[in-house]
């Protein structure tokens, strides 16, 4: 992340970034190419308006990705050119990373400003991991541990690695969601430190244990939590979770709390 003043125009933020990505992979400047695929003043996490300039780059060995000018220049390295295309349509894959760049900011912003800000308290981690893991609910957590956690004001984000199995006692009703099918609720679960989970849809009738040992469920890789309640990222396809995968804690915030929201109608 580069902390030089925010820049004001699209030259300046082609510059900008070139001169940022060479430092980061330490080439020369003038072997990077950069393009403004965005560009729009909008409300930043300071309550004042700031220029923001989405910027494509690439080199002249084949790597490529896209980063953001403004308040603040970053990249994210974890994705390519074609990664954040696969995150939505034309707007979609920009609002996206935009809400991964406020995202990285109020992290940041916390860390700097806040003691203990990445300590959670244990008590209160043991029962949120208990209640994700709990084999009466209609979807269980299995394989579940804490990877991130993050204090940001007065709420508690917690990205923990895991994968929901469902609960073949429950079936969906359109009109009142999962519901029991009589008393029994408890899911009996085989003993083991790790659980194969495969993908499918709770919304269809659960199959049986298949003969490879893996149970019916969804394989998210991340569940995030925010105090104690689930933040759904079922709206995500598969390809598009598993890129937020790697900045999961950005996302979380980002999407809670960025700032910036692209207006522009929908371009083919």
């Amino acid at each position: 992340m580069s902390t030089l003043k925010p820049v004001v125009s699209a030259a300046q933020a082609r510059d900008e970034v070139r001169d940022y990505i060479a430092q980061e992979l330490g080439v020369e400047p003038d072997t990077i190419q950069t393009r403004v695929a965005f560009n729009r003043e909008l409300p930043w996490v300071d309550a004042r308006m700031h220029h923001c300039f989405l910027v494509e780059w690439a080199d002249a060995t084949g790597r490529d990705g896209v980063a953001l000018a403004g308040p603040y220049t970053h990249n994210f390295f974890e994705f390519t050119r074609a990664d954040a295309y696969q995150l939505g349509a034309q707007n979609a894959w920009r609002q996206q990373l935009i809400n991964l760049y406020a995202g990285c900011e109020l992290v940041v912003q916390a860390r700097l400003t806040q003691a203990f800000t990445d300590t959670p308290d244990p008590t209160r981690l043991a029962i949120i991991k208990q209640t994700l893991e709990e084999r009466t609910n209609w979807r269980i957590g299995v394989n579940v541990s804490l990877r991130e956690f993050l204090r940001f004001g007065v709420d508690e984000y917690y990205i923990f690695n895991g994968s929901w199995i469902w609960n073949p006692h429950y079936r969906y009703s359109h009109l009142k969601g999962f519901i029991p099918y009589g008393e029994k609720t408890l899911m009996e679960l085989p003993k083991g430190d790790f659980l194969p989970v495969k993908n499918f849809s709770p919304f269809e009738a659960i199959p049986p244990l298949g003969e490879d040992g893996a149970y019916p469920g969804e394989l998210v890789s991340f569940i995030m939590v925010k105090n104690n309640q689930i933040l759904e990222t079922r709206a995500l396809d598969l390809y598009a979770r598993t890129l937020m995968n790697q900045v999961a804690l950005f996302y979380a915030l980002g999407r809670e709390h960025g700032p910036f929201k692209i207006d522009l109608p929908e371009q083919a």
